[in-house]
This record gives structure tokens, C-alpha cells and sequence, in this order.
């Protein structure tokens, strides 16, 4: 444990937080606030999360987060690759000549072999030296030709019009852009949700049938939302949190 934990609950103590405010204030779910304090990062989906979740929770307490970063960072022991021993076998080694006998022999094999094909194909009382007349070819009889009936042009296919094309697009689309750091869960036609952690300058595209649910949104002001490439209207002021903004077919009506 390199001791990153205990700063965190160092300074989460100091301030008089329970675990449940700290949740409130950070958008982390205690599970994972108390994973960080304990230095148990199996807990989290992975090191991306960690990263994320230690940046956040550090600027919630006042830590520099570059430090809790390095401090996360050297606790991680490398990986120890696996050493391989050879097995101790003797490997016979043939003799230099062995090659050159072989070729040899198959040589040979090949010339008796190309005699015999052609003793067994020359006819009897034939002059191998004589040279070989081929037969006259036989002409192929006069067929009457027809013409080729003219080609009808092909019509070309009709392409929708884009309206059109619009009007049959199926599911949702949502482009979420993220202009500031931003924490949000998202859930989409009543799956298991998920979240995460958005830099600034980040983008992500969600996609469902029915619906698109933001379960909880950290930072309103640093989100933007476009729906089946049309623009919403602002969502909240910078450090605003949201809940369940719900996004449906109506929704992208309404737009």
C-alpha cells in the first residue's frame, strides 16, 4: 500500500463527511469510496475508473490529484514475466554427407523412371527421329448467326428522398460532448446502467430502441446532448447535478 488511501480518508475525516455525504458530493457510490480508502482497486471496473475516481474524490477533498495519481501509480507492481527453461535433450546431429547421398538417389530415381515412360509409350517399328505430322483439323460446320436482340436500357433505381430517409431511421442516437469534466450514469432501454468519468474535450455516442436515460448528471453545464443529430437545449449551469433526464422518440419530436 503505498498510502494514498489513507490520505484520502485522512482528509475525508478532517472534513466530517460520513460516507454517505461524501457520495452525495462526489458522485461516487460508497462501495467504491471505500475501496479507495482501503487501497482495493479489484473492487473498480479497472485502472481507467481508478484513475478517474481518485482524480474526483482527491479535488473533492482539496488533495493535488497528480500526487494521489503517482502515489496510485507506483503501488502497482509490474507484471513478472514467466521464465522458460529448455529442456535438457540432446539433439543428434546428422552427418554432412547424408544430404548430398539423398539427392543423389532421388535423382537417379527420377531419370530410370522418366526411360521407362518413354519406352512404354513408343510404339514398336516407329523411327524416333522422323518428325511428327499432326492430323488435318476438322472444320467446324457453318451455323446461321442471329443477331443480338438490342438491349433494353436499364431504368435507373429511384433513390429516396432524404426526408424520407430521415423518417425511417430506427432507435435513438445520443451524442453526448463533454466541454468540462463531468461525471454521469447512463441507463438505455431499462438495461443494467453504467458511468463514468468524461475529461474535458471527450466525446461518447449512445445508442437504444426506446430509451435513453441520464440517470445522473454531475456536471450539467459541461454536457451537451444532439439526438438523432438534432441539438438540445442546454441541459443545467456548470456544477449543476441532474437526474433522470430521459430521452424517448417523443423527445426527439419535440425538438
Amino acid at each position: 500500500m503505498a498510502g494514498e488511501g489513507q490520505m484520502l480518508r485522512a482528509a475525508r475525516e478532517e472534513k466530517e463527511w460520513s460516507l454517505m455525504d461524501t457520495e452525495e458530493i462526489t458522485k461516487i457510490r460508497v462501495r467504491y469510496i471505500q475501496a479507495l480508502e482501503e487501497e482495493e482497486y479489484g473492487i473498480l471496473p479497472g485502472a481507467t475508473y481508478v484513475k478517474g475516481y481518485l482524480r474526483t474524490y482527491a479535488k473533492q477533498l482539496g488533495l493535488d490529484p497528480v500526487d494521489i495519481i503517482e502515489l496510485y501509480s507506483s503501488s502497482i507492481m509490474p507484471e513478472v514475466a514467466p521464465v522458460i527453461v529448455a529442456p535438457d535433450m540432446m539433439v543428434k546431429s546428422h552427418s554432412l554427407w547424408v544430404r548430398p547421398v539423398i539427392i543423389g538417389s532421388m535423382a537417379l530415381a527420377a531419370i530410370v523412371l522418366a526411360i521407362s515412360i518413354k519406352n512404354f509409350y513408343q510404339p514398336e517399328g516407329t523411327n524416333p527421329g522422323a518428325p511428327y505430322t499432326s492430323p488435318p483439323l476438322i472444320s467446324a460446320p457453318n451455323t446461321e448467326t442471329t443477331a443480338p436482340s438490342p438491349s433494353v436500357p436499364e431504368t435507373p433505381s429511384q433513390s429516396s428522398p432524404p426526408n424520407v430517409v430521415a423518417s425511417t431511421q430506427d432507435g435513438l442516437t445520443a451524442q453526448l460532448v463533454f466541454t468540462q469534466a463531468c461525471w454521469i450514469e447512463i441507463k438505455i432501454d431499462g438495461q443494467a446502467p453504467f458511468q463514468g468519468t468524461f475529461a474535458a474535450g471527450t466525446s461518447k455516442e449512445v445508442k437504444g430502441t426506446d430509451k435513453i436515460e441520464l440517470v445522473s448528471i454531475g456536471n450539467a453545464g459541461g454536457l451537451t446532448v444532439t439526438l438523432n443529430g438534432k441539438a438540445m437545449p442546454s441541459l443545467g449551469k456548470p456544477g449543476e447535478v441532474l437526474r433522470n433526464v430521459v430521452l424517448t422518440k417523443e423527445t426527439l419530436n419535440q425538438l
